[in-house]
């Protein structure tokens, strides 16, 4: 039984969720947007098109930076909620949250360009995912706390209803 429990428990900890939120950079400038170069994963965005942005320099006026088209798991992420929380897997997809993601309305370059120049008036919005901690640890805690309360009840109850059901036999 206390296999069965632990196994239950362990399986519970490992569904547990992880959360972000998406932080709207406003206003944003050079500064803010320059901020962001060598630690963060950069997605830009036009339209219903994103690439990885990488070597990215902000001079000028205008951003220029890499395309790549491999965005790797960061695809599942490029249209998350804006408002709430949005779910992902901390233990295989862990960059989610080290990512910023550059709205762009430019059609200048094209998809195959390997350097763009891209100017900052045509930035429509930059959104930062940021860690959503409390809620990430409480869908690790409820459950391991969750578990024991219910299998308590369960067995009170149990319990409660074979004591009635003898009790009420011997008369």
């Amino acid at each position: 039984m206390k296999t069965k429990i632990l196994l239950i428990a362990v399986l519970l900890i490992l569904s547990s969720c992880s959360f972000f939120r998406v932080i709207p950079e406003s206003p944003h400038s050079a500064q803010s947007i320059g901020q962001y170069v060598g630690g963060k994963y950069l997605v830009l965005h036009r339209g219903d098109e994103a690439w990885h942005a990488y070597d990215l320099v902000v001079a000028n006026d205008s951003l220029y930076a890499k395309l790549d088209l491999q965005l790797g798991y960061h695809i599942k992420y490029l249209a998350p909620k804006e408002k709430g929380l949005n779910q992902f897997d901390r233990r295989s997809e862990p960059g989610v949250v080290n990512s910023v993601h550059i709205y762009t309305s430019d059609t200048t370059f094209n998809s195959f360009d390997s350097i763009v120049s891209i100017p900052l008036s045509s930035i429509n919005g930059v959104n930062v995912y940021e860690y959503a901690r409390a809620p990430s640890r409480a869908s690790l805690i409820v459950p391991i706390v969750v578990l024991p309360v219910g299998i308590l009840v369960g067995v009170v109850v149990y319990s409660l209803s074979h004591m009635f059901d003898d009790f009420s036999m011997s008369y």
